[in-house]
């Protein structure tokens, strides 16, 4: 009985591995449209618009009025957004992931009002 249970256990593990990985595909090229939407306002508003993707990505096209800094260049996102820890600042990459890195980086270092507006695209889908 006992080897009649390994089998299906593997099979499970295989199958659970699979779902697994084809659900972090699928996530993994794009943002969060809801997200986009919600950064709108804080860009009307005057707030700091990052795009954390590489020179190559940026130069490829990025949105008007943002300053392209890659996203684990901590130092240089830290003289950009200056003293004020409070600073409204908008991240954004291709599909939120680097900017999630960096917010998380920067929220350690006390940095409160920071906001990952996940991907260029679903920005430019949303925008008002």
């Amino acid at each position: 009985m006992l080897s009649s249970r390994k089998p299906s256990r593997i099979l499970f593990a295989i199958v659970l591995v699979f779902t697994l990985l084809l659900t972090t595909l699928a996530i993994a090229g794009s943002g969060d449209e809801k997200a986009a939407r919600l950064a709108w306002p804080m860009i009307e508003s005057g707030a700091l618009l990052v795009d954390v993707r590489s020179a190559e990505e940026f130069e490829e096209g990025h949105l008007e009025g943002a300053i392209n800094i890659e996203w684990d260049n901590y130092d240089a996102l830290i003289t950009a957004i200056g003293e004020d820890k409070q600073r409204a600042v908008v991240f954004y990459c291709r599909s939120g992931n680097r900017a999630g890195k960096s917010i998380v980086e920067l929220g350690a270092k006390g940095y409160t009002n920071i906001f990952n507006a996940t991907g260029l695209k679903e920005l430019k889908a949303t925008k008002p």
